[in-house]
This record gives structure tokens, sequence and C-alpha cells, in this order.
């Protein structure tokens, strides 16, 4: 989900939610759910793992849609959420430390099928660390400006603009300056 149209769809779709209409549930599941598995994989590294806790998060959605405000940053909203749910997984399986594996969620989901070797992404992913993995994530693949990103892992914008650029001066050193 990367566009301004986009929100603005969600937006409506939300708030046609709180007022019981079952229809938006559609459109809020063709926007959000992509971005939220591959975020949601980028931590947990699970296939599995990552779809309950997407599944989870619509749950939550469902179950807390009258908190959200009209008007406000949907994808901040639930990425948040997001967050919140997959640490307390973690937290309840005693995994605190995420482990660092390849990202291999771009070349094994279902509905990505790549038409060229992307083995180069999970090398350059591997040389981050699990803060700088979330913040790429999140801009890239979730669609999330700076300040969003910055909200949702509650760090300055002035912080997470520098985790971006030092993540991606390693990923074009790793890549050879190919970026």
């Amino acid at each position: 989900m990367n566009s301004w149209l986009d929100q603005v769809r969600l937006d409506h779709a939300l708030r046609k939610l709180q007022h019981e209409d079952k229809k938006a549930w559609g459109e809020i599941y063709q926007l959000l759910y992509p971005a939220i598995f591959r975020y949601t994989f980028s931590l947990v590294k699970d296939y599995y793992q990552a779809e309950d806790i997407t599944q989870e998060v619509f749950i939550r959605i469902e179950k807390y849609k009258k908190r959200y405000v009209p008007g406000t940053n949907v994808k901040a909203w639930v990425y948040q959420m997001t967050k919140n749910l997959i640490y307390t997984k973690l937290r309840q399986k005693k995994e605190l430390v995420i482990e660092e594996e390849k990202l291999d969620f771009l070349i094994h989901q279902e509905y990505l099928k790549p038409t060229t070797d992307l083995s180069f992404v999970n090398d350059a992913l591997n040389c981050l660390t699990e803060k700088e993995k979330q913040v790429v994530t999140l801009h890239l693949y979730g669609g999330l400006k700076h300040y969003e990103t910055a909200k949702v892992l509650h760090l300055p914008y002035s912080k997470v603009r520098s985790i971006y650029a030092y993540a991606l001066t390693k990923i074009r050193k790793k890549l050879g300056g190919k970026l």
C-alpha cells in the first residue's frame, strides 16, 4: 500500500466498518494483508506464524475498530497494533531476541512470484541489524513514510532517517554499489 488514494480508501472502509458495514472487510483485507504479512514475516521469520499473526491483526482491527479516529493515519494505527502483537507473541514464547535468518519472504510468498533471481535481496538485508531491517521493511514494503515509521517504532523521526540512510549505505556496500 503506497499511495495516498489507498490511505483514503482505507480510512473510508474503516469508517464503514465502524458503522457495522461488513462489506468493508474485503477492501480492508485487500489493501492491508500483503504489507502486514511482509512486515510480520520480516520479524518472526516463520511463514505460518506470520500468517497466524497477520490474521490476528485483522481480528484486532475488528475488536478495536471503534478506537480508530477517522481521518488519522490508518497505516500507522495498524502497524502499531501489528508490532505490539508480534512482540507480545515473542515474549510469550520467551523469544525476546528475534533470530537472524535470511529474509526469503520475497521469494517464497505464494502471491509474489518473482521473474528474476532475488537472492541478492536476502544477502543485502542480512547485513542489517533488526532495527535497520524494521525501518527498511516498514518504509519499502509497508509503504510508511519515515515519520510514520518513527511513530510505530517509538523512535525520533531524525533517528529513523539516519537508520534508513545508514542501512541503505550498508546495502549498497554489500551489493558492491549496484543500488
